[in-house]
């Protein structure tokens, strides 16, 4: 996915240091009265660090949130392309869900590449057995190279399993036409964010332009109340966009694990995602799509 350019009106947050909450008086002891910001990732991994559970790890610290995943997938892959995939096995998923969460409750969970039916149903279990809010689907079924990352009936399973549990999807326009049935274009992204809300109940869709064509890209925020927030964007001339909907994603949930709203959290991981890509813009990692530069604050 080829994103990039300047956001318009984005909210900004300080994100120097890491996130921290007080605890209640009831869960105080006298030695530890804090406890940090969480994002739970649950997504494949990417060997080059570019996408993944990886590159969302990378980004919850960079923002300031402790970062934590369970791994659905381990992938074969480089800036050219997946060579191949493994699925963990459903019991080993569940396994891992389970013991994060019941020690480590997320203030976040973000989903990535989730390869098949099965897997889908042990996160909605787990999503909803320990009620979880702020929940990011990036509804990922074919990665930036072109290679599919999930079976055919995976998508339809969150569509019907995690959908309903969330409080945004991030569809590009190929996902959102995939989800739908029918092409979507970015003239009539709010119509198909608004469809998918009807018929899923999710809470809010980002139908992302950036499959679009031209020098400017719109991103569409549609929510339940039927409010329609459009992002307009400047491409950014660059091949280094490995990962961005992995990156955009855990951002944003990145972002509700601080307490933002929705909006404000598009917002700001959309800004920060930005800077990502023009950071890295000019640099070679590999010999395909480089990744985005999560540490932008950092490598100076």
């Amino acid at each position: 996915m080829r994103r990039g350019g300047v956001m318009l009106c984005v909210h900004t947050i300080s994100i120097g240091t890491m996130a921290v909450r007080t605890l209640p008086e009831n869960e105080k002891d006298n030695t530890m009265q804090l406890t940090y910001r969480t994002m739970l990732s649950v997504a494949g991994s990417d060997p080059t660090g570019g996408a993944g559970i990886l590159a969302d790890v990378k980004t919850a610290t960079a923002l300031g949130v402790y970062g934590m995943a369970a791994i659905t997938a381990v992938t074969s892959q480089n800036t050219m392309g997946v060579s191949g995939y493994e699925a963990v096995s459903p019991d080993l998923l569940r396994a891992q869900l389970h013991d994060v969460v019941s020690d480590i409750r997320p203030d976040a969970v973000k989903t990535g590449m989730i390869p098949t039916r099965r897997h889908v149903e042990i996160i909605a279990e787990t999503i909803a057995g320990f009620g979880l809010d702020n929940v990011v689907i990036d509804p990922v079924a074919v990665a930036t190279s072109g290679d599919s990352l999930a079976t055919p009936d995976a998508l339809l399973a969150a569509v019907n399993h995690l959908f309903p549990l969330a409080t945004l999807v991030t569809p590009n326009l190929p996902e959102a036409s995939m989800i739908l049935g029918r092409r979507v274009e970015e003239t009539d992204a709010a119509d198909a964010g608004l469809e998918i809300i009807g018929r899923t109940g999710v809470k809010a869709v980002l139908v992302k332009g950036g499959h679009g064509n031209g020098a400017m890209l719109t991103d569409t925020l549609v929510e339940r109340d039927g409010n329609v927030t459009l992002f307009t964007l400047q491409r950014i001339d660059t091949r280094n966009t490995h990962g961005t909907g992995c990156t955009l994603s855990s951002a944003i949930a990145s972002m509700l694990a601080r307490g933002m709203t929705v909006r404000e959290a598009v917002k700001a991981g959309a800004e920060w995602l930005h800077r990502a890509i023009e950071a890295g813009s000019r640099y070679r990692t590999g010999h395909g799509n480089g990744p985005v530069n999560h540490l932008q604050d950092i490598l100076k």
